[in-house]
């Protein structure tokens, strides 16, 4: 194989693994901003049931309030009935005191009521709380493990780089041009394997000739279809290369 064409092919190896990993840094905060947002919303919920909590007990005092007045309003009726002499004014406040203890019945019935709904709500509320803790852990977990996990390709990238820095050193200039043009172009992958007359980037046929002038090895030769850079593999050594293959 042209030694040109073996350091392109290690090249690209080492780009495609870059390429791979730069993918991950990108999925990586995705998952985590996923948690995140999932988090973030059960918090607005939990605010939500908070507040409404805060509403129902502030109904609850005010039941309470009419409650005690009521009360005095009917102790002090009962009071002023036994100081009524007259019959009609006598009855008038009897019916009076029995409208005040409907009412009263009413307010109790409201206050039960709204006793349940607290009870509901402070439940439901603490259930949401606990969910909040669980992910919030959660999340700070997948935060350390993604930051780890970022650092550690961060510091593969480092490494890959100097070892591409290394490979195309050994590359002509023209030659390392034409390679990142075809690359930027053609989903990162420049450089293809052609097995039995196929390109394995494009999966096209290559004419028969040139097939035959690919096998001979003499000079860099480009896919027809795709402008990928071709290289034969021999049978024998087959079995040992690493072909790229995209669509």
């Amino acid at each position: 194989m042209l030694p040109e064409l073996d350091k392109l092919i290690s090249l690209q190896e080492i780009d495609l693994e870059i390429r791979g990993l730069m993918h991950n840094q990108q999925e990586l905060p995705q998952t985590m901003r996923e948690l995140a947002a999932k988090l973030a919303e059960l918090q607005a919920s939990a605010a939500e049931k908070q507040q409404e909590l805060e509403e129902t007990k502030k109904q609850h005092r005010q039941l309470q309030q009419e409650m005690e007045m009521l009360d005095e309003g009917i102790t002090r009726s009962r009071q002023r009935l036994m100081e009524i002499k007259d019959n009609i004014e006598y009855k008038a406040m009897l019916k009076e005191i029995a409208f005040k203890e409907d009412r009263k019945d009413q307010k109790e019935t409201e206050i039960l009521e709204i006793l349940e709904q607290v009870e509901a709500l402070t439940a439901a509320l603490a259930s949401l709380q606990e969910e909040i803790d669980i992910r919030q852990a959660n999340l700070e977990n997948v935060r350390a493990e993604v930051e780890a996990e970022l650092a550690a390709q961060e510091a593969k990238i480092t490494e890959l780089q100097s070892q591409r820095q290394e490979i195309q050193e050994g590359i002509p200039a023209a030659l390392l041009k034409r390679y990142d043009f075809i690359r930027d172009k053609r989903q990162g992958i420049a450089v293809a394997e052609v097995r039995q007359g196929v390109c394995q980037a494009c999966h096209m046929n290559l004419p028969p000739q040139k097939f035959i002038e690919l096998q001979m090895d003499q000079e860099l030769m480009t896919c027809p279809h795709c402008q990928r850079i071709i290289y034969f593999v021999p049978q024998e050594e087959n079995g040992n290369a690493n072909p790229a293959e995209a669509a």
